[in-house]
């Protein structure tokens, strides 16, 4: 699933491009995805408009244009949006084509239907109902440790649990959580609690240093991820606890360990973490 460095990789690579287009045609060619694309509405709201600007909340990505309204796309487990300079024959899971006015196409692809395309209207962004109960941005400059501190310092919650809650902290997931635990050396199943002062501090820092050098590097390619322009990212060769487990710590030579937490399966070193 993509999570937020793969979100705002693609983000980016948009934000070089699609500035001051126009969508000059929609075509939706297959609406059941995880919650029913509305043609409708996309033509009301997004249709001859002129984009400004690219935007990302938590995973969603967010096209805003001249009028102020806004497309959303949120890529689900396995969406793709790419961004087409000629127009190759469909493939069967391209549900959602944005015809721009310089003869390119923006292609919605997603063979599994977990993700959504919508948009929002002028002035509906903050009572948009997928965003009411997002939490707090990792990379916002106004989002400080202390105050995560004081959100959970009563929570018995497994830490590595409640990274991943996105009612929390947006964006992080599966792969960030396990890397960013790990360079802060907190084990993962340590109650929410338990964690000072001081390692919230060292362990948000780890969050931000982690999802940049993620995002600097394309993101995780473990499955099928690529941007907008089809690039794979290469983070996975830098990951030091995910996916490797039985095999030594670059840090201390111990054993990397796995087990299963949620359902998701969690990577730490024993001798780094505590």
């Amino acid at each position: 699933m993509p999570e937020l460095p793969e979100v705002e990789t693609i983000c980016r690579a948009l934000r070089k491009t699609l500035p001051g287009r126009k969508i000059a045609r929609i075509r939706v060619r297959d609406p059941r995805l995880r919650w029913p694309v509305d043609e409708t509405r996309l033509q009301q709201l997004v249709l001859g408009q002129k984009v400004i600007d690219i935007d990302r909340r938590a995973k969603y990505l967010l096209i805003r244009f001249e009028q102020e309204s806004r497309l959303v796309i949120h890529l689900g487990m396995s969406g793709r949006l790419l961004l087409l300079t000629e127009s190759p024959p469909f493939e069967k899971h391209d549900h959602v084509i944005f015809y721009l006015d310089n003869n390119t196409e923006l292609r919605f692809r997603d063979p599994r239907r977990f993700g959504m395309v919508d948009a929002i209207p002028p002035g509906g962004l903050e009572t948009y109902p997928r965003f009411i109960n997002l939490g707090v941005e990792p990379l916002a400059p106004e989002t400080r440790s202390e105050a995560l501190f004081e959100k959970c310092h009563n929570w018995k919650r497994p830490i590595k649990n409640l990274l991943m809650d996105g009612s929390f902290m947006v964006g992080v997931g599966n792969i960030y959580a396990s890397e960013s635990l790990f360079y802060a050396g907190i084990h993962p199943k340590k109650a929410s609690n338990m964690l000072s002062k001081k390692d919230w501090a060292n362990l948000f820092l780890s969050i931000q240093n982690v999802l940049n050098q993620a995002i600097e590097k394309g993101g995780t390619t473990l499955n099928d991820f690529v941007d907008s322009n089809g690039e794979v990212g290469y983070f996975q060769l830098s990951l030091a606890v995910y996916g490797r487990e039985g095999q030594k710590c670059r840090r201390c030579q111990s054993l990397i360990e796995r087990y299963v937490q949620v359902g998701r399966s969690t990577y730490f070193c024993p001798g780094c973490q505590d």
